[in-house]
């Protein structure tokens, strides 16, 4: 049984669901570099992406959507490998800030699509990777522009047993 759209149609109603005073009072948009591993059979192989981040926050409880785009790909045994895209939601448990400083837990799903391109005696296609997804942030406050913080996470965007995806983001992002 498939329960990934039934996990993607719930996470799409959560976030739908937020009140209007919560999108009233801290809407923010993020973006980041993300330098990825991604380890199949043993190998790894570390494309960079960018990323977009948009969500709307309320009593350290945040709803975030996430889109993820290739800006780089890497090479293992000359086959290509591509972390295309990836999608995500996620619920964002957030600790209070103390001096300039936050720590967020993320827990959400994520679908990714990769891409492996090599000779023609090999695998060559997109696949998809979707299931449970989760990272770690800190964020700290920007002296000297209000509103502004730099984020550092780690996020987990799939694991199974023979192919995990992860990756170390560096970003900015804005509270309106």
């Amino acid at each position: 049984m498939n329960r990934s759209p039934l996990l993607v149609t719930f996470l799409s109603i959560s976030l739908l669901a937020i009140t209007n005073k919560a999108l009233a009072d801290s809407p923010y948009i993020g973006i980041d570099y993300m330098l990825t591993d991604i380890d199949v059979g043993g190998e790894n192989i570390q494309p960079a992406i960018m990323g977009l981040r948009a969500g709307v926050s309320n009593n350290n409880i945040a709803f975030e959507a996430q889109y993820l785009l290739s800006s780089k790909t890497d090479n293992s045994n000359r086959i290509k490998f591509d972390l295309e895209e990836s999608k995500a939601l996620y619920v964002v448990l957030q600790s209070d800030t103390m001096q300039g400083f936050r720590f967020d837990v993320s827990l959400g799903y994520a679908m990714n699509d990769l891409a492996v391109t090599g000779p023609a005696e090999t695998y060559n296609g997109t696949e998809e990777y979707s299931g449970f997804s989760w990272g770690v942030s800190l964020i700290q406050q920007l002296p000297y522009i209000e509103n502004a913080q730099v984020r550092l996470g780690y996020q987990s965007l799939y694991k199974d047993s023979d192919l995990e995806i992860t990756g170390i983001a560096l970003g900015l992002t804005y509270q309106f």
